[in-house]
């Protein structure tokens, strides 16, 4: 078993001390130990440490030592954070590195590992290169938050980013934390800055001066990196690219998965922590690997259901197959008259797409429905898709208030549709989302990029595109209500292309290993609360439940619970009625010993209310924050 420091200071490059526990492997050598860091916002000792207890358990089986930092102005740290992804965090962890990699227990090398906001600290890390680092592992991670994290494709998201997300964090970076040095002053300061991080981006929807320096350059990476990410998460495309950027040794291994740790997934569950261990065998320690190297990319076949490896992805450069859009079809010679195309705003089209975070893609018929479809005729042989499908459209707009969202999908000869991939577009907001788009006119055109897939499609399948003007609850429904007409045929058609490469079933030279049975799981347990989509009998209304639960105990053996809820509601034909609402409740310890944060937030398109309560400690604090919309 390994043996906790718990409470190491580490200072700051400014003065802050942010507090570490370093678990260090049973019979530690004199010699040292390199060390992996995992730095996150996740509290700890409260929340993370016990969660990933078992993980961090076999980092120490196989020699490292752990170090598991609470960022600045979270857990028992000093400082104050204000948002997500500040520009300082940059530094600190660049600091942490090298301020662990000098400790008498290592022997100077280090790596950092983590899982999304930790996954985006790992890439951080290895950007800023720190002379002791050697290696970085980033699970669900990406280089640029505003793009792949809060606003993917020009849009603040609403259920994963908001409802998921940053309402639970104003609570848990508010819990009054256990640390033997950290003044009651300091903490007193964190409570009076706090504000919950959806307020800023509400402030700032477009990539200005704010988003500016809190992304990195993915191709300064110069240390090796492995990345996992799964089809079904909502930053698959960050992943995809930070990949095809980094000129350092990289793997990426990336599974039809949801937001999360491989091994907790149900569909083709992989031991990341053991293909961790070994990335840092090689990197760190310089161990070689037996047997043929591992390959650069790992891809699992969505529709195939089996998993291909190759050196690069696509395995083989794809073609570019085009399907011309025609009044409820796709051809593959473009139509010979012109035509037009309506399609009619409904915001609660999208609920079908599936959470990144907590629910997967279900059948699409309900959203195809309220959308305009096109469908191919039946396949006579298996179709390959491995890329990014891109889908341009000639489009007749009211104005630019409008949102343009896609769906690709697998119909099956049985009627059921699945889901192949997504694109969406903001039109007020196109790349580089700076909110400067070109203006509208009677022939506006607009490419859309699909996020990246790996998927086969079986012989008497077909192609299904559906075009809509929502995308909910991903996103929150424009205002304005507007629909689109597409226009097709000639001589401004529509079309969409598809990268395909040609079918090939051969033996997979490698072998991903499954989930281990691991000890100490039972420290904390969590359950995710299934996501429930209720509609109103007339389907003009639709709410969408979620959140979960943890229970457990501390790094210390206190009794903790925290029970995260949230519900999103909104109305086909009135975008203003949207709402969210959400309640978080974490309570440590016992009765006489008492620490607990209490966080609500409603939030509509007209602003956003938030409370929030904090006790324990000889604390009793308060704060409201009530803010109007800005648009």
């Amino acid at each position: 078993m390994s043996r906790i420091l718990r409470h190491v200071p580490l200072t700051m490059r400014d003065g802050v001390r942010l507090d570490a526990n370093v678990h260090l492997p049973g019979g530690h050598s004199a010699a040292g130990s390199p060390v992996v860091v995992a730095a996150n916002p996740y509290a700890k000792d409260v929340w993370f440490g016990p969660r990933t207890a078992p993980h961090l358990e076999r980092f120490t089986q196989a020699g490292y030592a752990v170090a598991v930092v609470d960022f600045r102005g979270t857990g028992a740290s000093e400082g104050v954070k204000q948002d997500a992804f500040e520009r300082v965090e940059q530094d600190d962890i660049h600091d942490v590195v090298e301020e662990l990699a000098a400790q008498e227990w290592c022997d100077g090398r280090a790596a950092v590992w983590g899982l999304s906001y930790g996954g985006i600290t790992a890439l951080r890390a290895a950007a800023g290169g720190p002379p002791s680092l050697r290696a970085v592992v980033a699970i669900e991670g990406s280089t640029d938050p505003y793009t792949d994290e809060v606003a993917r494709r020009g849009a603040v998201g609403l259920a994963m980013i908001i409802g998921e997300w940053s309402a639970m964090m104003l609570a848990l970076t508010a819990l009054p934390p256990e640390s033997p040095w950290l003044p009651r002053s300091a903490f007193s300061a964190r409570l009076r800055a706090a504000r919950p991080w959806h307020e800023a981006w509400a402030e700032h929807p477009h990539r200005d001066y704010y988003w500016q320096g809190r992304e990195v350059d993915p191709a300064a990476i110069e240390v090796p990196t492995l990345l996992f990410t799964g089809w079904r998460d909502t930053n698959v495309a960050g992943a995809w690219r930070d990949f095809a950027a980094i000129r350092a040794p990289r793997r990426i291994v990336c599974g039809p998965w949801l937001h999360g740790m491989p091994e907790g997934q149900e569909r083709a569950p992989v031991d990341s922590v053991a293909l961790a261990i070994a990335w840092f065998d090689e990197h760190v320690r310089d161990i070689r690997p037996e047997g043929p190297p591992a390959p650069a990319v790992s891809a699992y076949v969505m529709g195939a259901e089996r998993w291909e490896f190759a050196e690069r992805y696509p395995a083989v450069p794809p073609v570019d197959h085009v399907l011309h859009l025609a009044a409820g079809a796709l051809c593959t010679g473009p139509p010979a008259t012109p035509g037009r195309v309506s399609v009619r705003f409904d915001a609660t089209v999208g609920v079908a797409a599936g959470l990144g975070m907590s629910a997967a893609p279900g059948d699409q018929a309900r959203d195809a429905a309220r959308s305009a479809v096109f469908t191919s005729e039946a396949l006579g042989a298996s179709l390959d898709l491995a890329g990014e499908p891109r889908v341009s459209l000639s489009l007749l707009v009211p104005h630019l208030d409008v949102d343009v969202a896609a769906n690709l999908n697998d119909l099956a000869p049985d009627g059921r549709a699945m889901l192949i991939t997504r694109a969406f577009q903001r039109l007020s907001n196109p790349p580089p989302y700076t909110g400067t788009p070109r203006p509208a006119d009677a022939g506006h055109r607009v490419e859309l990029a699909f996020d990246p897939t790996r998927y086969r499609l079986r012989p008497g399948h077909r192609l299904q595109l559906t075009l809509s003007a929502a995308a909910f609850p991903e996103h929150w429904p424009q205002l304005s209500g507007s629909g689109y007409d597409v226009l097709v045929g000639p001589p401004h058609g529509s079309a969409l292309h598809l990268p395909v490469i040609p079918t090939a079933d051969e033996t997979p030279p490698f072998e991903l290993p499954g989930p281990a049975a691991v000890e100490g799981g039972d420290r904390m347990l969590d359950r995710v609360v299934p996501v429930t989509v209720e509609e109103s009998p007339d389907g003009t209304e639709v709410v969408v439940r979620g959140g979960h639960r943890s229970a457990g105990r501390t790094l210390g053996g206190d009794p903790v619970e925290l029970l995260h809820a949230y519900e999103i509601s909104a109305r086909a034909h009135d975008p203003s009625a949207t709402r969210l609402s959400t309640r978080t409740d974490i309570s440590v310890g016992t009765a006489g010993s008492l620490r607990s944060a209490h966080a609500t937030c409603e939030i509509s398109p007209y602003g956003s209310a938030a409370t929030l309560r904090v006790t324990g400690d000889g604390l009793d604090h308060s704060a409201t924050w009530d803010t109007p919309s800005r648009t």
